[in-house]
Formats: C-alpha cells, sequence, structure tokens
C-alpha cells in the first residue's frame, strides 16, 4: 500500500495515542505534527508548557469529544524545584533573580503537608485564564500588573525524590487534579520556606493509568501506527475509555442508546454503553436520572 492509501485509512479512525512531548515544543506543535500523518480531526487532553515535557494525550477523530473524561484525571509529575532563584514565570523561561536565601530537606518536609489535599491556588500570570475576557498571558506580555484569580485544586500527594544541599535543587513527584500549576506549588513551596523558588524541570509521567513510558516521540507517528494501533501507546476510544464502568445492551435496548433516550438503569457516576457492534456512548446516572453524556454516531474503528 502505498503511503497517500495508508493515510487516507488512517483518517477514519478514532484514536487516542501517547505521546512523550519533547521540551520547546508547544502542545500545539505535536498536533501540527499529527496533521501530516492523520486527516481527521486532532486535539489533545490538556497543555503542557513548553519548557515542560511526558505525557501528552493526542485525540483523533471521535475521541476529540472525549478530552473533559481524560483531562479529570489524576496527573503524575516529576518536577525539579530550583531554590534560592524566583522567575517572573515559574520557570526557567522568564526573567530569574537570586533571592540569596537556602533552604534544607527538613524545612521542605516542615512545609509540605500544607501543600497537600484541597488547597487554593492563585492562577500564575502566564496562564491561559481568561480575565476581563483576555487571556492572562497576553497582559503578561505587555507588561501590565493584574491580580490574577484563585482557584481550589486538589494535590494527592507530594513525595520528595531527592534534595541537593549544594546546588538547591529538590527533585518532587505530585499527583495532581485538573486545574493544579505545578510550577505555582513549587513557587508557593519555596515562598513557605522562605529561600523563594521556581521549577526548573517539569515532566508529566502519567494521566490516570497512561504512562509516558509507553509514549511515542511525535517524529515516530506513522499512518500505519495510528492505523493498527500499538498496545499501551495506541488505543481504541473502548480501550481508552476502560477505567469507566460498562453497561452491555440488547439489540433493543441499544436502539433506544443509539436515538439519545434515557437509561432504566446504570452503574452510579459516567459509564459506557456498549451493544454488538461496540461502543455506543457514554451514559451518566444522577439521582433518578440515566441520561446519555454522549452518544457516538457509528462504531468506532
Amino acid at each position: 500500500m502505498n503511503e497517500d492509501a495508508s493515510e487516507r485509512r488512517a483518517s477514519g479512525v478514532s484514536r487516542v495515542v501517547l505521546v512523550d512531548k519533547p521540551e520547546d515544543w508547544t502542545s500545539y506543535d505535536v498536533v501540527r505534527r499529527t496533521k501530516g500523518v492523520y486527516k481527521g480531526k486532532i486535539g489533545h487532553a490538556g497543555t503542557l508548557d513548553p519548557f515542560a515535557t511526558g505525557l501528552l494525550l493526542l485525540l483523533l477523530g471521535q475521541a476529540t469529544r472525549l478530552s473533559s473524561f481524560f483531562m479529570d484525571l489524576p496527573k503524575e509529575y516529576l518536577v525539579t524545584v530550583q531554590f534560592g532563584v524566583v522567575s517572573s514565570t515559574g520557570d526557567p523561561t522568564g526573567r530569574l533573580e537570586p533571592t540569596g536565601r537556602t533552604t534544607d530537606a527538613q524545612s521542605v518536609l516542615a512545609v509540605l503537608d500544607r501543600f497537600r489535599g484541597e488547597i487554593v491556588q492563585r492562577v500564575p500570570l502566564t496562564s491561559a485564564v481568561k480575565v476581563d475576557g483576555e487571556r492572562l498571558y497576553r497582559k503578561a506580555h505587555r507588561g501590565e500588573e493584574v491580580e490574577t484569580p484563585e482557584r481550589e485544586v486538589m494535590v494527592y500527594d507530594l513525595t520528595v525524590v531527592g534534595f541537593d544541599a549544594e546546588r538547591q535543587r529538590m527533585e518532587l513527584l505530585a499527583v495532581t487534579g485538573k486545574g493544579t500549576y505545578v510550577r505555582r506549588l513549587a513557587e508557593d513551596i519555596g515562598e513557605a520556606v522562605g529561600a523563594g523558588a521556581h521549577a526548573a524541570n517539569l515532566r508529566r509521567k502519567r494521566v490516570g493509568g497512561f504512562r509516558v513510558a509507553q509514549a511515542v516521540e511525535p517524529d515516530a507517528l506513522t499512518p500505519s501506527l495510528v492505523r493498527d494501533g500499538s498496545p499501551g501507546t495506541v488505543f481504541p476510544l473502548s480501550e481508552a475509555l476502560a477505567y469507566l464502568p460498562r453497561l452491555e445492551v440488547s439489540p433493543a435496548e441499544a436502539r433506544r442508546v443509539s436515538n439519545g433516550n434515557d437509561l432504566a438503569a446504570g452503574p452510579d457516576g459516567p459509564f459506557t454503553v456498549h451493544g454488538e457492534e461496540g461502543l455506543l456512548a457514554i451514559y451518566e446516572t444522577r439521582g433518578d436520572r440515566v441520561r446519555p453524556r454522549m452518544v457516538f454516531p457509528s462504531p468506532e474503528e
């Protein structure tokens, strides 16, 4: 099969692809690279800053409709916290200023409990959050001083992997919920110990049960890889959503599901609905209603 034919076949499939985003690539750079091997809709689940590396969930075809389901999953990051130096952006791309202060491992361990669980975090000025109808990073680029909003976020766990007292660097494993800014977390820990800090390196290692160890580099993506799949790396929709409860329905019920009708009963919370042809929809039980969240127009390929 020639390359053009292979690309045409790849364009009809829906997949979730694990990509290891390189440093200095934007998340959109990965999307743009993928357009060369896949001709359908392309998206991703959760932006990574250009300085960061690691797991990006690339969504192809009907998978682009599932972004919120994956963004709600816990994420695991390995962050290098550089104490004694603050940054205008919270990372190495900003204006760096030494504070002249140091800390030690015991002092860091003493403050970490403040940052576990549900915490309030101020949104970084360099984020894409909108204030007064404009994204914050645009205001930051103009040098505007803006009081950014605060958000409640979840930090499930923080583990110190290593602390280099001489270099004033800490390797920290952070498991966080949706919307948590890990570079802000590094800044806040630095402020709590009185030394100041920024995130010198950041790598996303896991999203839910998806792990970066299974991911491929963007340049390794090919039409055949997307079309044929690869265990643990390229997932059809039903496999990517396997973490949700699953309900098998009869042909009669499948027709009702395809028309977006309520079901009589189902598991609590969101769940997938499957018929003889495969994945049909995602439903959700809320109170005494079992309603569709998303109905797929055709079986997945």
